[in-house]
């Protein structure tokens, strides 16, 4: 085996810009798949940092593109559930954000008012909006 290593040293040193693009494809495969694995980690093989994760489930609507539900069919099942112990809705968008320098872009989470209540989160400091919140002026919809 030593000797297959010494032969192939030796063959890299003779020419030097196939080493180079060979150890450059090696790290650029390398740092790929490290950064594949970081993120596929970060989102599908750890739980979610909330209480009890194994009993959150995404309920949506099978005949749509997007799988959404409108506000009045969120309430309609949240009214008529019988199988959750509680339903809760959530819209992620983007929107942007000016703080007066520089203009940028910033996801936005609309949830209703007993969503972190579902999910079983308790603030550190404060509160949280609660389901007296959520009125029809202030969660006009989930999605469309």
């Amino acid at each position: 085996m030593w000797a297959d290593v010494r032969f192939a040293f030796r063959q890299l040193r003779k020419s030097p810009g196939f080493a180079i693009a060979a150890v450059a494809t090696l790290a650029l495969a390398i740092g790929a798949n490290t950064v594949v694995f970081a993120i596929l980690n970060a989102l599908v093989l750890r739980p979610l940092n909330v209480p009890a994760a194994e009993n959150i489930y995404l309920v949506g609507h099978a005949h749509s593109i997007w799988g959404y539900e409108s506000y009045a069919n969120y309430l309609d099942l949240r009214d008529r559930n019988r199988s959750f112990d509680a339903l809760a809705g959530d819209d992620i968008s983007q929107a942007g954000l000016d703080t007066g320098k520089n203009p940028s872009q910033a996801w936005v989470i609309e949830a209703t008012g007993n969503y972190f209540r579902c999910i079983g989160l308790q603030p550190y400091l404060g509160r949280f909006f609660h389901a007296a919140d959520d009125t029809d002026q202030t969660a006009r919809r989930i999605s469309y």
